[in-house]
């Protein structure tokens, strides 16, 4: 078993005073909820808190936010909940789905990935507030995905769980946005003749619909697992699914490609240019998979993709659709 950094929370003072304090400004100011680092940034300041990182992720990230929400709060922030986002994660933490085995579970990892299914945005309790029977009222930050944790004993009257009755008090409860996402491989990291590799991830916070099917990524993630159950029965078979960290976006979405100007006088130049001879069609048709030799066949594949990527003209038929 793993013994727990309990040097984790001052590490992360010091690196927050030392070389982010402009960033905790911004999250005081409210310009910012949370603070997006690159492991690059924590491996230059402290090379071991780094490889705690990746082998702590959980603890050391919860820890930071901790840190991250004192330092905050001293600076005079009022009513804040801060987090922390790792990305740019290093090249030897890297994994294909296939490979991802009980030594990764509760390791920082990242994979290249493309999503396939995205579902609808579920609240979650974050931090809880249950009632005993005496009414003390007791609060525990929920980490759990799959199981909602409840009191084992009552601080106020000290009677333990079946003596007395704890209710949830869903009116006092904070929730945060819950989302779950399946992934695959990428073709090309799938052996010949096997099936691509899936996964399940769980998305909370700011990560919530931040990807869509179809996007290819970098998923920045902490394997866990639960015990596979038959009826009611658990079995000594675990199932792994995973807790998203970061996302690294490999395809951009047509929506969010902003062409400077520079760029669009650029486009204007060479319309011009081949406009003159009728041959901008060409151009671009010759633009598409340039390194395959274009027969006559192929032509007017090539034409064909060119066409698609634009809209046409609006034609009416005989019957009047």
């Amino acid at each position: 078993m793993t013994m727990l950094a309990p040097d984790a929370r001052p590490r992360w003072r010091s690196f927050l005073e030392e070389t982010m304090a402009d960033e905790v400004q911004r999250i005081v100011s409210g310009q910012a909820d949370k603070m997006e680092l690159s492991f690059h940034q924590i491996q230059t300041f402290d090379p071991d808190f780094a490889d705690m990182l990746l082998d702590q992720p959980t603890h050391i990230l919860r820890e930071g936010s901790a840190a991250l929400k004192t330092y905050c709060i001293e600076m005079g922030a009022q009513d804040i909940e801060p987090f922390i986002r790792i990305d740019l994660l290093p090249l030897d933490s890297r994994r294909d789905l296939r490979r991802v085995g009980h030594i990764d579970v509760q390791k920082l990892i990242s994979s290249e990935v493309s999503v396939t299914k995205v579902s609808e945005i579920k609240p979650r309790i974050h931090r809880s507030i249950f009632q005993c029977s005496c009414d003390y009222e007791i609060e525990i930050i929920q980490h759990d995905h799959t199981e909602l944790e409840e009191p084992l004993q009552c601080e106020g009257c000290g009677e333990r769980k079946g003596r007395v009755k704890f209710t949830l008090m869903k009116e006092k409860c904070s929730l945060v946005d819950n989302q779950k996402i399946e992934i695959q491989e990428i073709p090309e990291r799938v052996p010949s003749g096997a099936q691509p590799s899936t996964g399940m991830v769980i998305l909370e916070g700011d990560l919530v619909n931040m990807v869509l099917p179809g996007t290819r990524i970098i998923a920045n993630m902490i394997p866990q697992m639960h015990s596979e159950r038959k009826g009611s029965r658990k079995t000594p078979l675990f199932e792994i699914f995973y807790s998203m960290v970061s996302v690294e976006m490999e395809t951009t979405p047509f929506t969010e490609i902003v062409i400077e100007e520079e760029e669009e006088e650029q486009i204007k130049k060479i319309v011009k240019e081949y406009e003159e001879d009728h041959n901008l069609l060409n151009l671009l048709i010759d633009s598409i998979a340039p390194s395959i030799f274009s027969t006559p066949d192929l032509h007017w594949v090539k034409r064909s993709l060119a066409l698609q990527l634009f809209g046409g003209v609006a034609r009416v038929s005989k019957d009047g659709t």
